[in-house]
This record gives C-alpha cells, sequence and structure tokens, in this order.
C-alpha cells in the first residue's frame, strides 16, 4: 500500500564528521533517541556510510548478531540483548514495485519493531509517514568525510 498522506519534515541534526570514530558517536547519540517502533530511512551514494551507521546504531541496542547490508535478502533481522526485533533493508538491487508485493513491508513498518532502511528512496511512497530521515553526503576529495542530516518527518 502507498501512503501518499502530508507530511512535515523538521531538521533535527546536520553535522560534518571528519572519521568514521565520529560517525559512530553521532550514531550513538542518535540511537539513544530512537524507540521500539521507530522507523529510520538512509540516503546516500554508494560507500557513503550507510551500512556502517547501521551497524552502529545495532551496536548501541547490542544485537546478539553481525549487522551485515542485506543486498541480495533485502531484509535481515537481528535480535537485541533485551528481546527487541530490528529489521535492516537494503533496496539497492531493487528495479521494480512489484518486487514489494509478498514482502508484507506493512508489517515490519507498522510492528513495534526498530526498521533501518537503506536505498529508501527506492520506496519512497511505501514509507510510513512517520519516520527520521538520515542523508550522508560524502564531501568530495575527503574520503572518510560526510555531512550527516537528520529528519523527523510526521503527519501534518
Amino acid at each position: 500500500m502507498k501512503h501518499k498522506s502530508e507530511t512535515k519534515q523538521h531538521l533535527i541534526l546536520k553535522q560534518t564528521v571528519h572519521c568514521t570514530k565520529e560517525t559512530a558517536a553521532l550514531a550513538m547519540e542518535f540511537a539513544s533517541k530512537l524507540n521500539p517502533g521507530d522507523a529510520v530511512a538512509f540516503y546516500g551514494n554508494l560507500g557513503s556510510g550507510k551500512t556502517f551507521f547501521i551497524q552502529q546504531l545495532c551496536r548501541y541496542f547490542q544485537t546478539e548478531e553481525e549487522p551485515t547490508s542485506p543486498t541480495f535478502t533485502i531484509v535481515n533481522e537481528y535480535h537485541t540483548a533485551s528481546g527487541e526485533h530490528i529489521y535492516h533493508f537494503d533496496f539497492y538491487r531493487l528495479e521494480h514495485n512489484a518486487e514489494l508485493a509478498n514482502l508484507g513491508l506493512e508489517d515490519y513498518f507498522y510492528s513495534e519493531n526498530f526498521c533501518f532502511i537503506e536505498w529508501a528512496d527506492k520506496i519512497r511512497d511505501f514509507l510510513p509517514p512517520q519516520r527520521y530521515e538520515i542523508y550522508l553526503d560524502l564531501i568530495p576529495n575527503q574520503p572518510e568525510e560526510r555531512t550527516i542530516r537528520i529528519f523527523q518527518k510526521s503527519r501534518q
């Protein structure tokens, strides 16, 4: 089901990080504000750090499994030490929305579990209207530096 309801967007944070240590610290700080049921959509070019950021979020929540990008399986499920579930999606290889038909996205997105979504731009019309969006933009000629912007979207 597509969701085209009006949403408003609020910039929570904009920061330039200079190394993976700073990115990890920012991810940990962001994770401390998340609640079960939150969806986080990630945007950025290949190699911008989406998977690394999600790995840090999973570290914060102490997942029992080592997080890896589900590029071929579309979704990985991780379990936290406190019994919560994290769903990690990667839509990089998605070519047609028809591929989403049997995935049951709404069951995931409207559960009381965390949903971390890489390549969210490929399923923009299917994302829950209430979510966080994280944009990771590489800085030219600075392989470790990126600007990270975090928005909170909600229904109007």
